[in-house]
């Protein structure tokens, strides 16, 4: 066998998806919508009229449209808080968000009744848009009729989110505002950004935040809102787009005030750069307000080499497609001493982690951006994230390792298209993409 020549492939299955919820309960709660006189069946005397029914839904956290609507859709990200109103809601235990049609999306959540007329429920991560139910201590559910919730993700992603508060200083050319920003780093850039501002003036104004490519000075990405005198407030940027991954380059940060603006954020496509870092920037955007002021600079990836560290690409056989006694060798092996950090490609959210006899300790990442899957393989030791955890470009995850079928110290990486590693995607040759995003250092 040739040095490098790692054995992990296509015979790696994906693990079974868990069900989210009993089958028991589902089914208990599919009779219960299904026959209004359950609650009756299950209680003996008990009247239909003392089952617990949805009568409207309202967003009050995490709001991303009208912050509710008693006869149409409500629009809440993942996380956010829904009030439900109806009759006896203070008999309801938990409140199942019922999804697509069949039981293997339903996700259950703890009610919170704040009275008989009014239930608070956080929106669970894995809920997915459509109807909700309140099931009862006795299993006894009522489905909500005329109203659906529409479950979105959220608008500032964790990537930006958990940087440290950024240093402020006033703002020359723009009156009574402090303003700053720290970026995530990503190799010798940064791959997200936080911005916070405070005004000092005497009434509420109106902020706007632009990220600006320096290429063709058009802003990506602006959040307009109102801000009040002394509050301050924090924008973060994920290094999105409205269609995708930005362009790397050079961008600065400008504020300016806006008078009679609604607030709203919005992202500018930037398509060249969707598939991988590296790309032309491409068109889109539009020219940041006149009078906005620079607040500062910094240098943008949208990837980086996941071997961190010295590294070769081995031989023919480490290469994708080598043979591999009857299949195909299924990624690219870098060789790199044992111990040398492996961080994640690009960020995104562990699909999977494990051990395999050929593959040894490995994690999968999914890209959402581009809805591609990245798999690391032959890691020393178990990967330092969980599944379903949010990781950020760069990040490490282990170390090179020798684990598996393996004859050398090396990372088996494997690149999977939309939807991914052993799920509909097809495994392609990463070597083009692992040489562009080392060429980005």
């Amino acid at each position: 066998m040739l040095l490098g020549m790692g054995s992990c492939g296509p015979h790696l299955h994906r693990p079974v998806a868990k069900r989210t919820l009993t089958a028991a309960v589902l089914g208990l709660a599919a009779t219960a919508v299904l026959a209004p006189s359950a609650h009756a069946q299950a209680g003996g005397a008990a009247s239909t009229a003392f089952a617990p029914a949805i009568a409207s839904i309202a967003c009050t956290s995490g709001c991303a449209g009208a912050a509710g609507d008693a006869t149409g859709t409500v629009t809440v990200e993942q996380g956010g808080t829904v009030a439900l109103g109806g009759r006896a809601l203070d008999r309801a235990s938990a409140v199942v968000f019922l999804g697509a049609r069949g039981s293997r999306d339903d996700v259950r959540a703890r009610a919170r009744a704040t009275s008989a007329t009014s239930l608070d429920v956080k929106v669970p991560a894995k809920a997915r848009s459509g109807h909700v139910a309140l099931v009862t201590a006795a299993g006894v559910a009522s489905q909500s009729h005329g109203v659906t919730v529409r479950v979105v993700k959220p608008a500032s992603t964790t990537y930006a989110a958990t940087l440290p508060a950024p240093v402020l200083r006033p703002i020359p050319g723009v009156d009574q505002l402090e303003a700053g920003f720290v970026t995530r780093k990503a190799g010798k850039a940064a791959s997200a950004a936080s911005i916070a501002y405070v005004s000092r003036a005497a009434a509420a104004v109106t902020v706007r935040v632009d990220v600006v490519r320096l290429s063709d000075g058009l802003s990506i990405f602006s959040d307009e809102r109102s801000a009040a005198t002394g509050q301050q407030q924090t924008v973060a940027w994920d290094g999105r787009s409205d269609a995708g991954l930005a362009s790397d380059g050079r961008y600065d940060v400008r504020v300016s005030t806006v008078a009679g603006s609604a607030p709203r954020t919005t992202a500018a496509p930037d398509t060249g750069a969707a598939a991988a870092g590296g790309a032309a920037p491409a068109a889109g955007g539009s020219p940041p307000p006149s009078g906005s002021a620079r607040v500062g600079g910094f240098t943008f990836v949208g990837a980086v080499f996941p071997v961190s560290g010295p590294h070769t690409y081995g031989e023919d056989g480490a290469a994708f497609g080598a043979g591999r006694g009857g299949r195909s060798h299924a990624g690219q092996d870098v060789l790199a001493k044992c111990g040398t950090p492996i961080v994640t490609a690009r960020g995104g959210t562990v699909k999977h982690t494990g051990v395999q006899g050929a593959a040894g300790n490995y994690a999968v990442i999914s890209d959402p951006v581009t809805g591609e899957d990245h798999g690391y393989m032959h890691l020393a030791t178990p990967a330092t994230v969980a599944r379903g955890a949010r990781v950020e470009t760069g990040q490490q995850i282990g170390t090179v390792g020798r684990t598996g079928n393996a004859t050398a110290c090396l990372l088996h990486f494997e690149l999977w298209t939309s939807p991914g590693w052993y799920s509909g995607g097809t495994v392609v040759d990463p070597l083009p993409t692992l040489k562009r995003w080392d060429r980005l250092g």
